[in-house]
C-alpha cells in the first residue's frame, strides 16, 4: 500500500516542487541566495503544495482497495499522517528555517524578530505582548510586529490547522472522485480526476487568498485601533468551506449511483 500511495503523490511533489521555482525565477543565478535561503524556499514549497497532492493519494487507495470499510480506514490513518506533516513544515520547520536565514542577515534584522521565530509559540508570544500593550495604531509591516493585529494573529495561528486538516479532507475527496468515475474510460477518468483535482484546489487558493487578513490593506498602512478586521479565526477556518462543500456532492453522487 505505501509503494501504491508512493507512486501516486512523489511524481506530483517532484514536478511541483521543481517547476514552481524555476516559473518564478526564485533559482536564477542573478539573484544569490544563500543555502538556508534555498532551503526556506524548498520548504515553501512543499508545505504548500503537499495538501494538494493529497487528492492523488485518496485516488490510489480507491483504485487499490475499492469503496470499502478498509479503504476509508487507510484514508483516515493516511490524511492524519498527511495533516501532521503538513503541520509540522508550515507551522513549525518553515517558520524555524527562515527565521535563522532573516537573522543571519544582521542584527538590524534580528532586532525587528523581536517574538522569535513565528512559530505557534512566536505567534502566542506576540499575540499576549500586544494584548497587554495594544499599540496607538495596528501596522501590518514585517518590521513592527509589536504593532500587528490580534486578528491577524490569531489568522496565522489557526491556518496552519485547517491546511492540516485540508490535507485529510483532500485524501477523501480524492476516494470520492475516484469511486464517482470508476466506469470511465481511461483517458476521460484521468482528465475528469485532473479537473476535479484542479479545480478543487484553485477554489481552495482563491478562498484562502480572499479571507487572508493581512490582504485586507497594505503592509505599510497603518490604521485605528478600533478598525474591525474579520475574525481572525473564522477567516482561518473559512478555507475549508469548499473542500467541505465538495465532499458532501460527491458522496451524494456517490450514493446515487451506488442505491
Amino acid at each position: 500500500m505505501l509503494g501504491t500511495l508512493a507512486r501516486a503523490i512523489l511524481p506530483w511533489c517532484v514536478l511541483l516542487v521543481v517547476a514552481q521555482p524555476v516559473l518564478m525565477l526564485r533559482w536564477s543565478p542573478i539573484q544569490p541566495v544563500t543555502l538556508l535561503r534555498r532551503f526556506s524556499f524548498f520548504l515553501t514549497d512543499l508545505s504548500f503544495l503537499l495538501p494538494f497532492v493529497m487528492f492523488a493519494g485518496g485516488v490510489a487507495i480507491r483504485d487499490r482497495l475499492g469503496y470499502s470499510g478498509r479503504a476509508v480506514r487507510s484514508a483516515v490513518v493516511f490524511g492524519a499522517v498527511a495533516g501532521v506533516l503538513c503541520y509540522s513544515l508550515g507551522a513549525w520547520a518553515l517558520p524555524l528555517v527562515e527565521h535563522r536565514s532573516l537573522i543571519d542577515r544582521g542584527p538590524e534584522i534580528a532586532e525587528t524578530r523581536q517574538f522569535g521565530a513565528r512559530t505557534p509559540v512566536g505567534l502566542l508570544r506576540n499575540l499576549r505582548f500586544v494584548e497587554a500593550n495594544p499599540p496607538d495604531e495596528y501596522s501590518l509591516a514585517v518590521d513592527l510586529q509589536d504593532q500587528h493585529p490580534p486578528d491577524m494573529l490569531l489568522w496565522r495561528l489557526h491556518l496552519p490547522v485547517a491546511v492540516a486538516v485540508f490535507a485529510l479532507v483532500n485524501v477523501f475527496l480524492g476516494v470520492l472522485a475516484a469511486e464517482v468515475t470508476f466506469d470511465l474510460r481511461p483517458g476521460r477518468r484521468r482528465n475528469a480526476l485532473l479537473a476535479i483535482g484542479v479545480l478543487g484546489a484553485v477554489a481552495f487558493v482563491v478562498v484562502s487568498v480572499l479571507t487572508a487578513i493581512p490582504q485586507h490593506t497594505p503592509p505599510t498602512m497603518k490604521f485605528p485601533t478600533d478598525v474591525d478586521l474579520p475574525s481572525g479565526i473564522l477567516a482561518a477556518w473559512s478555507v475549508l468551506a469548499l473542500p467541505l462543500a465538495q465532499c458532501v456532492l460527491l458522496s451524494y453522487l456517490v450514493r446515487r449511483r451506488r442505491y
